[in-house]
């Protein structure tokens, strides 16, 4: 069995699972330029989706509640679950392609930890403790009036940035007038207030200590990506060929590769990439930049590290179309379709008729039956609707009803309605049908059951 050097573990934890600080370098580049961009465009969608308007409602909003979702002017109640689950599927299916093609790009360009990290909390860092090595000193030095104001200054920052964030998660769920008004009145919004303060204080954790901790002990996605690749999806691959053996530039028998170990210092979590495909990386592309620049240097050619397949460094043809994708490709295909198919043939206008709890009926004065229903609206529309409810079977049927009933927009409200008939032959149980209709156009009959005392 092939024995591992000393020093292949995560470079984060030291002996006796004492924690390693990272202070990644900053390199130039046209991934970075590119990265930086798509997490700029991230973070702006991120924090102002909860806030502004689409459709009369926040952009997305997860009214728990209220047991519905509004995602950019669609909203989905309690009862719409198989959209849900549309949802899942489409989650799982991309992932799954979009890992098969690109690896785990996701996690360096995409993912709100590595976009927080890299786009807020690493440039204050660098504002206010200065370069990496201005930083390792700083830590490893004793506690001075400097290092205090520093650290300090850094963690109020962090702080404030926390419950900035964490009043923008809140926001998701509360709405933007609900997290503002548990800010304001704490005591008369408990929940509101501890789930502000508790994302704050997660928030804050992660950015103060855990941070790439997060990625390399808490998230699974990197664990389960050794069964979504193959030696044809697209990595941050080191051209070993080319690059061994290490050596000087002098060194006519040495590789391109020099050893410099920049692309170790530009790594977020540590890793070298030389050593081949790692649960650590996280595909940020840093070390290609560093790379490129040093053979730039050098005068040789670019992509001794590069975004490639592993069939591609061996010199073997990379095939883009092969079964995993396919079945992927489809399955995500389908699951839009399907959404794509349901979403037009969703009634603007759902309708349950139910027993009202308690007695199930009673008899009144003058003999007739009384059954207490309710009928549960859902107006899924933009617009209020006002509904009437009428008759349809058995003609001698009586309805008791407010109507109009007037319900708003993305609203559910429950009418009232008492259905009165003489006492019937044929059994203590008899069907009915009415029919409901609003000013909208819309119309639709609706079945239940009435019940009278035994033996009529």
């Amino acid at each position: 069995m092939k024995e591992l050097p000393k020093d292949y573990a995560l470079r984060t934890i030291g002996d006796g699972g004492k924690r390693i600080w990272m202070y990644p370098e900053r390199p130039k580049g046209r991934f970075m330029r590119w990265r930086t961009l798509a997490h700029a465009v991230l973070l702006s969608l991120l924090l102002v989706l909860p806030w502004i308007d689409v459709g009369g409602h926040p952009g997305i909003h997860i009214d728990i509640p209220g047991r519905r979702i509004h995602f950019l002017g669609l909203t989905l109640f309690a009862t719409d679950g198989s959209y849900l689950l549309f949802l899942f599927g489409f989650i799982v299916f991309s992932v799954f392609l979009f890992t098969a093609l690109f690896g785990r790009a996701w996690c360096g360009w995409a993912c709100p930890q590595t976009v927080f990290m890299e786009t807020v909390i690493r440039p204050i860092e660098r504002l206010v403790e200065g370069t990496p090595t201005q930083r390792r000193k700083l830590d490893k030095g004793p506690w001075n009036a400097n290092k205090i104001v520093r650290k300090g200054i850094k963690l109020l920052l962090l702080l404030v940035i926390s419950g900035a964030l964490g009043t923008t998660f809140t926001a998701y769920f509360l709405g933007r007038d609900g997290v503002l008004e548990a800010q304001l009145h704490p005591s008369a919004h408990p929940a509101g207030t501890f789930t502000f303060l508790f994302l704050t204080a997660i928030t804050f954790f992660d950015f103060a200590w855990f941070r790439e901790q997060t990625c390399l002990v808490v998230c699974p996605y990197g664990r389960f990506q050794s069964v979504l690749l193959d030696a044809n999806s697209l990595l941050v691959a080191y051209d070993e060929p080319r690059g061994e053996p290490r050596g000087k530039k002098t060194d006519p028998n040495a590789g391109d590769c020099v050893d410099c170990k920049r692309c170790l210092t530009v790594c977020p979590t540590g890793i070298d990439i030389r050593r081949g495909t790692q649960l650590e990386c996280v595909q940020c592309m840093a070390c290609i930049d560093a790379c490129d620049d040093i053979m730039g240097k050098l005068g040789r050619k670019p992509g001794l590290i590069r975004f490639s397949t592993e069939n591609a460094i061996a010199g073997e043809p990379t095939k883009i179309v092969r079964p995993r994708v396919v079945v992927y490709a489809l399955g995500l295909v389908g699951v839009l379709v399907a959404f794509a198919v349901t979403l037009s043939h969703r009634e603007p206008v759902e309708l349950r008729l139910t027993r009202q709890p308690g007695v199930p009926y009673m008899s009144l004065p003058d003999g007739r039956v009384q059954n207490p229903m309710r009928l549960r609206i859902a107006n899924k529309g933009t617009e209020a609707r006002s509904f009437e409810v009428d008759v349809v079977s058995p003609p001698d049927l009586e309805l008791v009803a407010p109507t109009p009933f007037v319900v708003g927009p993305d609203k559910v409200e429950h009418m009232p309605v008492f259905v009165l008939r003489q006492p019937w032959d044929g059994g203590p149980r008899t069907d009915f049908t009415l029919r409901i209709h609003d000013d909208k156009g819309f119309t639709k009959d609706v079945e239940g059951e009435l019940m009278q005392g035994a033996g009529k």
